[in-house]
């Protein structure tokens, strides 16, 4: 016979409990990290957290989550949970999951406010985190409120960039983020080409580039294919 909570279970579906202790911004109350959470320096590695076996020297790199929503969906369910297994990294990017501007506002909002609780709460836990600014349409750029100003940052570029169209909007939207959060240094995931990153750098903004998987696959290949027909010549 299974016996009967003496309490009844609450399921914290708005990660309530992650972010008791948080101030909340004035437009749409989400939580705002803090500076002290962030990182000061740039880590030397970015790998993806469904590529983590790939990381050689955990302490030296930061792990991200530039990859399909579902390959970190248990993490943004279970937050609690992994944070032993997050604090063996060097840094944790803000998580990603995507506000994707042709979703309705309201789930934009939502995922913005899933990815800054889960990182407020990694780093009110002393894992020091780099924020990862992700928005979604221009009705999203209160969520700025939320980041902490003259601190790293990150920016992941991996397929937002393909489109002549996209490249200009995702252009300025990385210029209002610049103006508004003045970065100390934006690590990028990605390509970052001077039509994205070309305001920022006359600011004197430094830019750290960081491969992403798909590019060093890429990388492997043609290095290959030159092997093999160097071979083929000789």
């Amino acid at each position: 016979m299974i016996k009967k909570r003496k309490s009844p279970y609450l399921r914290d579906v708005y990660l309530a409990g992650l972010i008791a202790d948080a101030r909340r911004t004035k437009t749409d109350e989400y939580p705002m990290i803090e500076a002290w959470m962030v990182a000061t320096e740039p880590p030397k590695e970015i790998i993806q957290w469904d590529r983590r076996c790939d990381a050689i020297s955990p302490k030296e790199t930061a792990i991200s989550f530039y990859c399909q929503d579902p390959g970190f969906q248990p993490i943004l369910n279970n937050p609690q949970n992994y944070v032993e297994k997050l604090s063996q990294y060097g840094q944790v990017i803000g998580l990603d999951a995507s506000p994707y501007d042709n979703m309705p506002i309201v789930v934009q909002k939502s995922q913005i406010f899933l990815n800054l609780a889960c990182t407020y709460y990694y780093g009110s836990k002393g894992i020091k985190i780099i924020p990862n600014v992700r928005l979604g349409d221009n009705r999203t750029l209160s969520s700025l409120e939320a980041y902490p100003k003259h601190t790293l940052i990150a920016i992941g570029t991996h397929g937002f960039t393909k489109l002549l169209e996209n490249r200009h909007i995702f252009a300025e939207q990385v210029n209002k983020i610049v103006d508004e959060l003045e970065p100390a240094g934006i690590c990028v995931y990605g390509p970052a080409s001077d039509e994205i990153f070309g305001y920022a750098k006359s600011n004197g903004i430094p830019i750290y580039q960081y491969d992403s998987y798909t590019m060093k696959e890429n990388a492997k290949d043609k290095k290959r294919k030159l092997s093999e027909e160097s071979k083929d010549e000789g």
